[in-house]
């Protein structure tokens, strides 16, 4: 593309940005592409049109860049200021870095990307590698329910409300947790599923029902390390890129259903480094083509590797919110790594 073609093209975009509205050549004659006239600027225009960057929505309406066009910016003509940068650095280092515990880390991570981008902020945890069991503890909390706790190899720690077996003392509870963990000590949750599906079938301890509990924890083992933190959908309800209904529910089905946007973060989880950016049709999320998603990889120790980033219009500002993404992803990466000086 010439440098001309270009500058206008990135004038338009800048503008579209800024306003929401249709951009005419008028406009960018006077504020933003001096020398040209007015009817030379509609000739690049026409032809940016024709090249599929541009589109007119009305007839004499000015025009609008297409997902092309951004995305031609987003490659090609956006800058990121360095000083924004450090900004960015700053902020996320400030508001993160009180934060001790990986769970409350990230979910302080989606709260940050919420606040500074005033969009959906969401964090997706994942495991890397199957997590293997330690110990298992239990802990009495009424006749009838015990507090079942599972402490994996890397540190995480799991609990669980399960049925306690009918005549059995605190003693007894201690000795069954003993026996229980030198059965399951260094499997993982599948293997795990595996063996007291066994010990269910001649249960030899007389705990049935506690192992039923067991056996069905083991099959969805869901709390700690395997979840979607999402935070500030209500700010995107007042933006009017989501004043269509079948966008706001297309918006909240996706972020309640995760699989639409689990597609997308296996496309990051696929790359080494960086920020990658989803606009409008290109990520495929239904009746949602005015929505862009912005997310990057980060990683933790041994078992942990996720995806985090922000749902937005896709009418947002580029250059501002990739920096955003980009030092929360290397922040949280830090954290977790335990490579945050002292």
């Amino acid at each position: 593309m010439k440098e001309r073609d270009e500058h206008i093209l990135g004038q338009v975009v800048r503008a579209y940005l800024d306003t929401g509205q249709p951009v005419g050549s008028r406009t960018l004659s006077r504020q933003a592409v001096p020398g040209l006239s007015p009817a030379s600027i509609r000739n690049v225009m026409a032809e940016l049109e024709k090249q599929g960057f541009l589109h007119s929505p009305h007839t004499s309406a000015g025009r609008v860049p297409t997902d092309t066009g951004l995305r031609y910016f987003v490659d090609t003509l956006m800058s990121v200021d360095p000083d924004l940068n450090k900004v960015m650095e700053q902020a996320v280092a400030r508001d993160l870095g009180q934060v001790s515990d990986h769970h409350g880390l990230l979910q302080r991570a989606s709260d940050e990307l919420a606040s500074l981008t005033n969009f959906a902020g969401m964090v997706w945890v994942r495991e890397r590698e199957p997590q293997r069991i330690r110990r298992l503890e239990f802990v009495p909390v009424s006749s009838e329910r015990i507090l079942a706790v599972i402490v994996t190899e890397s540190g995480d720690v799991q609990n669980r409300l399960v049925s306690r077996p009918p005549r059995l003392s605190d003693d007894d509870l201690h000795h069954l947790a003993l026996s229980l963990s030198e059965l399951l000590s260094h499997c993982d949750f599948k293997e795990a599923v595996k063996r007291l599906r066994i010990e269910m079938e001649h249960d030899r301890l007389h705990v049935r029902r506690l192992l039923e509990d067991l056996n069905r924890w083991a099959n969805a083992p869901t709390e700690g390390e395997n979840d979607l933190f999402v935070r500030g959908q209500r700010q995107l309800l007042d933006m009017p890129e989501f004043a269509v209904i079948d966008t706001v529910r297309s918006l909240m089905a996706t972020i309640e259903e995760k699989e639409q946007l689990l597609h997308l973060v296996e496309q990051v989880e696929h790359e080494e480094t960086g920020v990658k950016v989803f606009i409008g049709s290109e990520h495929a999320l239904v009746n949602m083509e005015q929505v862009s998603v912005v997310l990057s990889r980060y990683e933790g120790p041994a078992n942990i590797i996720g995806t985090l980033g922000v749902i937005g219009p896709r009418r947002m500002h580029y250059e501002r919110v990739m920096p955003i993404v980009d030092c929360t992803a290397k922040w949280v990466s830090r954290m977790l790594g335990g490579k945050i000086d002292s």
